[in-house]
């Protein structure tokens, strides 16, 4: 068995949704003067590596908190290796050339837009998912859908198609995932760990591949 981290580290300076607020840690208590040392942050719940639930763009929709936890561990992930560069997207024609999607399936895009993270077009101009494709998985009633760009919809897109098709179907959505070159096109388990936020759209995830 290899596990491997899929998880962005959250650091004061990580790349975030303009509009969005930038990490903060506070110091709160020290060893020397309180005998501990602690932390406050203050995040978006869609900073780095999360998960998004159905009522991030669905109204009245579960909440993070209200998703069954069973959904969270994903014996039949299907990783697809889809390369695309800035606002392209991956198409139903993409996708049905790979090994068959079944239901309950969770499916993770690597599309190689991780290793821009630097660039400065990384959240303005990423990759993701077309409408028929959006729709072909929805038919295939997948558990999930998850990629390694900031966001399941393309740059170019700001009505957040795919979000919508895919959230208002109950499949969640993770952005964000690192490190998926090390693992080859296939199936593998992968275990996404939101923390449970009462009423919250979204969580930052720890995601563990296992291969």
């Amino acid at each position: 068995m290899k596990a491997i981290d899929l998880t962005l580290g959250i650091s004061a300076d990580i790349k975030v949704f303009p509009g969005s607020p930038q990490p903060s840690f506070i110091k709160w208590s020290k060893f020397d003067v309180h005998g501990y040392d602690s932390e406050v942050m203050f995040l978006s719940t869609h900073t780095g590596t999360h998960m998004d639930a159905p009522s991030h763009f669905i109204s009245g929709a579960a909440t993070i908190d209200k998703i069954e936890i069973d959904r969270f561990v994903c014996n039949n992930a299907l990783l697809l290796k889809i390369e695309k560069k800035s606002n392209q997207t991956i198409s139903r024609d993409d996708i049905i050339v790979g090994e068959e999607i079944k239901e309950k399936d969770t499916i993770v895009f690597f599309t190689r837009w991780a290793s821009q993270i630097e660039k400065d077009n990384y959240i303005s101009e990423n990759p993701g998912l077309s409408i028929d494709a959006a729709e072909y998985l929805v038919e295939k009633k997948v558990n999930a859908v998850a990629i390694d760009t900031p966001s399941i919809d393309p740059g170019i897109d700001a009505s957040f198609k795919a979000h919508k098709i895919l959230l208002s179907n109950d499949i969640l959505v993770i952005e964000n995932l690192c490190n998926l070159e090390k693992f080859n096109t296939g199936r593998f388990t992968l275990i996404i760990t939101p923390l449970k936020l009462i009423s919250a759209s979204g969580s930052p995830v720890r995601a563990i591949g296992i291969q």
